[in-house]
C-alpha cells in the first residue's frame, strides 16, 4: 500500500513538473522573427489609449521574461535584419515621443528587469519639455538614459518638429501651405531632410553613438519620405502595423504590435505576438485553394464547364485547370507549377497563389490558418543600404 502511494505521489509531481514547464513556455517557440512592441506614456493617473500604468507595464514585462521570451537590444535587431541570428521567441521594446514618464517610470524598471528598449524621442521637445500638459524629457534626463550603456536604451528619432499636422495631414507626407501657398517639391524635401538632420544631431549632442532608426510620426509616410530619409542616412523605419518583423520585411517598414493600452493584459499581448507568428517550418508548396482562399477572406466556386472561379480584394479571377493560367481582369496569368486536383479538391502552388494575388502570404501555427502579410518586403535596393 505504502508503495503504491509512493508511486502514486510521484506521478503526480511529474505531472506537476510537466504542467509547469508547460505553462512556464509560450505555447510554441518562434525562430527567425521579432515582436517589436510599441508604448507611449506611463503614468498611475493620466489615462488614455497610449497609456498604461507602472504596473501593468512592470507586470507584462514579467510575464513575457517567465514565459521565456528573450529582449534584444536595438543592435541585435539590426544586425538581425542584416542577416545575423537573435535567440529564439526575441521581443524588442520601443516608445514613441520621449515623454518624462520614460525617464521617470519606465526606466528603472527596465533596467531592474534587464529589458533593452528604443526610446524614439520628438526632439524639438527639449527646447521647451514643460510647455505641454504632458511633460516631455529634459536635455539631462535624455542624455542619463542615452548614456546609460548597462541599461541599453537606444535614443532614435521621432523627427525634430514633424509630429504635428496641417488641416490633418501629417507634416512629413504633406507639401504645406504658408501664407496661403503651397510649398514646391524643392522646400518640401529641403523641410523634411533639414527635420531629419535637426533630429540626428540633437540626439548624438545628447550622448547617442549612432542614430539611423526613425519612428514615423502618427504612423504615416510614403515612399517620398521614406527616400528622403534614407538619403540622410536613416536605415531603419518603424510603422504602427501590427505584424511581426523578418529579416525579408523592408527595413523602412517595419511593424510594431502595441503593448501600450490599458487593456493590453500580459496574457494579451503574449496571445497577441503568437497570433502573429509566422511559420517558416511546414510544408507548404501545394495548399488547398478553397480552404487558403476562405482564410485570406476569399471565396470559391466551381463552375459547370469545370473552371474555377474565385474573388479576393472583390477582384474576380478564373482559373482554367487544362490551360493552367488564371484570368482576371482580361489578363492572363500563367501558373509555374501545376494545379492538383485530389479528392475533389484543388491545390495550387503557395508561390503560384502569392504571385496571383499580389500579396505576401504567412501561416500562423496557433490558428492553423493563412493570413495576408501586409509589411511589404524588402528590395534589393533596401537590402544593399542596410547592409551599408
Amino acid at each position: 500500500m505504502k508503495k503504491a502511494i509512493k508511486i502514486f505521489l510521484s506521478l503526480l509531481l511529474v505531472a506537476g513538473s510537466i504542467y509547469l514547464v508547460r505553462e512556464s513556455a509560450p505555447r510554441f517557440t518562434y525562430k527567425d522573427q521579432v515582436a517589436v512592441l510599441l508604448y507611449h506614456h506611463i503614468s498611475d493617473t493620466d489615462t488614455s489609449s497610449v497609456t498604461i500604468t507602472p504596473a501593468l507595464f512592470r507586470s507584462q514585462l514579467t510575464f513575457l521574461k517567465k514565459e521565456k521570451y528573450h529582449f534584444i537590444t536595438l543592435q541585435q535587431f539590426k544586425s538581425f535584419m542584416a542577416g545575423g541570428d537573435v535567440p529564439e521567441n526575441a521581443v524588442l521594446v520601443t516608445f514613441d515621443d520621449g515623454y518624462e514618464s520614460l525617464y521617470d517610470q519606465a526606466y528603472p524598471v527596465l533596467k531592474e528587469l534587464q529589458v533593452p528598449a528604443v526610446n524614439f524621442e520628438i526632439t524639438g521637445t527639449l527646447a521647451d519639455p514643460r510647455s505641454r500638459k504632458l511633460h516631455f524629457l529634459d536635455e539631462r534626463q535624455l542624455r542619463t538614459i542615452a548614456t546609460d550603456r548597462e541599461a541599453g536604451i537606444s535614443c532614435q528619432c521621432h523627427s525634430d518638429s514633424m509630429h504635428d499636422k496641417q488641416n490633418g495631414k501629417p507634416l512629413l507626407t504633406t507639401n504645406i501651405v504658408t501664407d496661403g501657398k503651397r510649398e514646391t517639391e524643392e522646400q518640401y524635401e529641403k523641410r523634411v531632410i533639414d527635420d531629419a538632420l535637426d533630429c540626428k544631431k540633437k540626439l548624438k549632442k545628447a550622448g547617442e553613438e549612432e542614430v539611423d532608426s526613425y519612428a514615423y510620426p502618427y504612423g504615416y509616410y510614403d515612399k517620398r519620405a521614406t527616400s528622403l530619409l534614407q538619403s540622410v542616412g536613416y536605415k531603419y523605419g518603424f510603422t504602427v502595423l501590427s505584424e511581426m518583423t523578418t529579416r525579408a520585411d523592408d527595413p523602412m517598414q517595419i511593424s510594431r504590435i502595441t503593448a501600450g493600452s490599458p487593456d493590453i493584459t500580459p496574457q494579451v499581448l503574449n496571445r497577441t505576438i503568437q497570433r502573429n507568428v509566422m511559420d517558416f517550418n511546414g510544408d507548404y508548396n501545394y495548399v488547398p485553394l478553397r480552404d487558403t482562399l476562405k482564410d485570406l477572406g476569399g471565396t470559391m466556386t466551381r463552375n459547370k464547364d469545370r473552371t474555377i472561379a474565385f474573388y479576393f480584394h472583390g477582384k474576380p479571377y478564373k482559373l482554367d485547370a487544362e490551360s493552367g493560367a488564371i484570368e482576371t481582369e482580361g489578363k492572363q496569368i500563367p501558373l509555374k507549377h501545376p494545379l492538383l486536383l485530389k479528392s475533389r479538391k484543388a491545390y495550387i502552388h503557395f508561390k503560384d497563389l502569392e504571385n496571383v494575388l499580389g500579396v505576401r502570404i504567412a501561416h500562423n501555427p496557433l490558428r492553423n490558418s493563412f493570413f495576408e502579410r501586409l509589411t511589404p518586403a524588402k528590395t534589393r535596393m533596401n537590402e544593399t543600404l542596410t547592409k551599408s
